[in-house]
């Protein structure tokens, strides 16, 4: 990272100071005002670098030293003999005018000028003698000679703002010379506000802190900022000297921002909180009627947070939180900031506020803050309620195991019938999912059952037809949900149920029984809270099935509506929305989108325990990611503990499909065409026709000749647009016949898969190639690099087997692929089972030496 950042977001005032300069604009000068650090001086530099070609530039730099000595910003051009202020002055002027060319002369910080230098510039602009370009820190007042020649047009005022976000994510990746992951560059943006001194210190700080780091090429943001003692110091001096009153307005604002005008006057004092307001500390906004308060940048309340005493701090917070306690204001928002500033106060603990605040948070998706709430107030020791609530909390943080220990520390004895038929249900829960043992979870199911206050349960019911599902039976899972749904079953178990319903439909290709039973479902979720926890199964199983189907648009659409209120939030929820949206990248072939989230999501699942399914589900799309871009090494590296990793029956045809696709990126074509049918028997020997069609139609993306036949008596056993895409594929890889691959691959790139459209395009050119056909050769092949360039990175066979010039082999392929990974001679023979000098053979021909 250089010193010196490039400039960003300053076009249009560049302009505007060469255009002043040069003369097509009004005025002598330029001034430029701005709160600092906004970057004043260095797009003043960057102005007057350009300038140079064609002026004479003398740049200065005001300092309150060289203040209190007359013309001391000019001393280098200012005569030691001379006595006359005015003769020293003239002497000055023409130093600074000297030479053929027109001069320009920048002044930094020229409210630092002494009032002699204030005369020099003076005259230089209303002689004409020179134009200037002067930066003015904006909470500084300017020298009145500056403001009279601003005011009667001498110069044009430029006042700067800091940067807007999109402009601050730029610098940041210029700056550190790649990309950075969104939510890094928001929260960079969110603490500096486009302050660019802040951004370029907080960035020096947690880079060399190994906080920020590039993470496969991107550089994202490990742990909270920290604000350092430099960064400290430099922010203490813009907020000046503070009394005690007007510091303790801050730290208020600090620990509790906003807050109404009101309360803030009466815990300090309106002559403080009007003093700080006028040194533009705090920003005042009208808030349905009231005033609220909030520090005018989000840094000054790290710092006061970072450098203030605690124990005074924990005293502001609890008469913050009582004063809030008064006030009627039943928010969400409103309760979690009070309970919030109670934990962290001088206050005696408040279970009630904490019990609250623990299902508020949860119900908002924060789980790491329910977590706070939950242990603070001890809640699991609170009855029967409060343990259940600290169980979801431990669940939604990745504690699955201690959320299960939890459980098996209740008192049965203690408990109510109803709470004994809850308690069963968690527990088989926790396993089937959470803790990934639907083995256990169904001898666990089997004891509940016959226990006499489980008579009737529809939840342990619901959770029969869920385990049928997870463990790859769609047919018996769906005689037991529909038995379920004909007892009135609670909100719960309907939700189970659904969930259990839409993975059997959906992989068993019948899509269109999924919506209906998702809409339901989603409405008891949004009013339920016992059920408002499954929601994420809901959504994701019901996307899979839309992609199953080849309805990706609609999976998007209900990707985008989970995600426009989910996807920023903290935890593991934030995690698996930021998921769902990968899944999405990947079906369209976003590849560089969909690897971001997926190599972050599969280290933190590695580390949490909340719902295997996902666990196994990241895996596999990481994979499917990796070998789509040609990265077969570390696809392999990745497949080797995928079977470990899975303990469910529907996801056992899914993992061996990504075997197949890691081997296809290493050009183990054969491995990969084997295991793609493997994976199709496994799924129809399932039932899981609409899977059996996925692995069938990646098998033809390998060039698999002997689909056809299948795949045309799953057009009448799958619905959705896919199949007849696959139909087409495979038909024209059976048939040799170029159109017919022509026009699957314009089927798939209308259903949204873009790697299926590039694959059968490019096998399209390959066979007209072969068959002479050059110019519809030449069509294809364009047309499947025109779609892998729209989305960079794609890099499958059968686009690299179109790009072959000289047509190779297999063997000479698959050499060439472990080549291109860095394999030796000796690895490629051991792994393909020839001798080196084979090995060596074909790197000849194949032009590898």
């Amino acid at each position: 990272m250089d010193d010196v950042w490039p400039l960003i977001g300053r076009d249009e005032e560049l302009r505007r100071i060469w255009a002043t300069i040069e003369g097509s604009g009004d005025g002598s000068g330029v001034l430029v005002a701005g709160g600092v650090g906004v970057g004043k001086s260095r797009l003043a530099s960057a102005a007057v670098a350009v300038l140079a070609k064609r002026h004479a530039v003398r740049w200065v730099t005001a300092t309150a030293s060289a203040r209190t000595l007359p013309l001391g910003a000019f001393a280098q051009w200012a005569p030691t003999s001379q006595a006359d202020p005015m003769m020293v002055i003239h002497t000055v002027i023409k130093a600074l005018t000297a030479g053929d060319k027109p001069v320009v002369v920048a002044v930094d910080d020229v409210h630092l000028l002494d009032d002699l230098s204030v005369v020099v510039i003076q005259q230089l602009v209303q002689r004409g003698l020179a134009r200037v370009v002067l930066t003015l820190r904006g909470t500084e007042p300017a020298p009145d000679t500056i403001t009279t020649l601003w005011k009667d047009g001498f110069l044009n005022r430029l006042d700067l703002d800091p940067l807007r976000e999109n402009d601050t994510e730029c610098l940041l990746s210029q700056a550190l010379a790649g990309p950075v992951a969104p939510a890094t560059a928001a929260e960079l943006w969110n603490l500096t506000r486009g302050n660019v001194l802040f951004l370029r210190h907080l960035v020096r700080q947690e880079r060399d802190a190994g906080r920020l780091v590039s993470d496969v090429g991107t550089w994202r943001l490990i742990g909270e900022p920290v604000v350092s003692p430099t960064l400290a110091k430099l922010i203490t001096g813009q907020l000046g000297s503070l009394t005690d009153d007007t510091a303790e307005v801050l730290d208020y604002l600090a620990i509790g921002e906003p807050i109404d005008g009101t309360v803030l006057e009466i815990l300090t004092s309106p002559h403080a909180v009007k003093e700080v307001h006028s040194r533009g500390l705090i920003d005042m906004t009208s808030d349905n009627g009231d005033i609220a308060v909030r520090l005018s940048h989000p840094l000054y309340g790290e710092v006061r947070r970072s450098t203030g005493n605690l124990l005074q701090l924990r005293r502001l917070r609890g008469r913050l939180a009582t004063a809030l306690a008064t006030r009627a204001d039943p928010t969400p928002a409103a309760l979690l900031r009070r309970a919030l500033l109670t934990l962290e106060s001088d206050l005696p603990p408040d279970l009630g506020l904490y019990l609250a605040a623990t299902a508020t948070a949860l119900r908002l998706h924060d789980a790491p803050l329910a977590l706070r709430f939950a242990d603070a107030g001890h809640i699991s020791d609170s009855g029967f309620q409060g343990a259940m609530l600290h169980y979801w909390v431990l669940n939604h943080v990745g504690r699955a195991q201690d959320a299960f220990t939890l459980l098996e520390a209740l008192d049965q004895n203690a408990l109510t019938i109803e709470e004994q038929r809850r308690l069963s249900v968690m527990r088989v829960g926790t396993l089937c999912w959470s803790l990934g043992d639907p083995e256990r979870a169904r001898q666990e199911l089997s004891v509940a059952m016959v226990a006499p206050y489980n008579h009737n349960s529809s939840e342990l019911a619901a959770f029969e037809a869920l385990l049928e599902s997870v463990q790859g039976r769609p047919d018996r899972a769906i005689a037991a949900g529909n038995v379920v749904f004909q007892a009135a079953p609670s909100d719960m178990a309907f939700v189970l149920t659904s969930c259990a319903l839409v993975i059997a439909h959906g992989y068993s290709g019948n899509a269109v029984k999924v919506s209906p039973l998702t809409k339901r479902a989603s409405a008891l979720v949004a009013t339920s809270s016992d059920a408002s926890a499954l929601e994420y199964g809901i959504v994701y199983f019901h996307i899979e099935a839309m992609f199953i189907a080849g309805y990706l648009q609609a999976a998007e659409q209900v990707m985008t509506q989970f995600v426009e209120y989910a996807a920023s939030t903290p935890g593991t929820i934030g995690l698996f929305v930021s998921l769902l949206h990968s899944y999405v990248d990947l079906s369209q072939g976003r590849l560089s989108a969909a690897l971001e989230v997926l190599n972050r999501a599969d280290r933190e699942f590695r580390t949490t325990t909340y719902d295997r399914s996902a666990v196994v589900s990241c895996r596999v799309y990481l994979i499917l990611a990796l070998s789509h871009r040609g990265d077969g090494k570390r696809a392999a590296e990745l497949v080797r503990d995928l079977d470990t990793l899975n303990p469910y029956g529907f996801l056992r045809s899914a993992c061996t499909l990504a075997k197949a696709w890691a081997a296809a990126a290493q050009e183990m074509i054969a491995d990969a065409i084997r295991l793609a049918r493997t994976a199709a028997a496994i799924a129809a020997e399932r039932g899981h026709f609409g899977q059996e069609l996925l692995c069938l139609q990646a098998a033809s993306q390998f060039g698999d000749r002997t689909t056809a036949h299948r795949v045309n008596e799953l057009t009448a056993l799958v619905d959705g647009p896919r199949v007849h895409a696959v139909a087409l594929h495979a038909n024209g890889l059976t048939c040799v016949n170029g159109e017919k691959l022509t026009e699957a691959s314009r089927r798939y790139e209308e259903i949204g898969d873009i790697v299926a459209a590039t694959d059968a395009s490019a096998q399209a050119g390959t066979l007209f190639r072969e068959q002479q056909h050059h110019g519809s050769a030449l069509t294809a092949i364009e047309r499947a690099r025109m779609l892998a360039g729209t989305h960079r990175g794609l890099n499958t066979p059968a686009l690299r087997k179109a790009r072959e010039t000289t047509p190779l082999t297999r063997r000479q392929r698959e050499i060439v692929a472990l080549v291109s990974q860095g394999f030796t001679n000796k690895e490629i023979a051991e792994r393909l089972g020839v001798s080196i000098r084979t090995v060596e053979g074909h790197r000849y021909h194949a032009r590898l030496r």
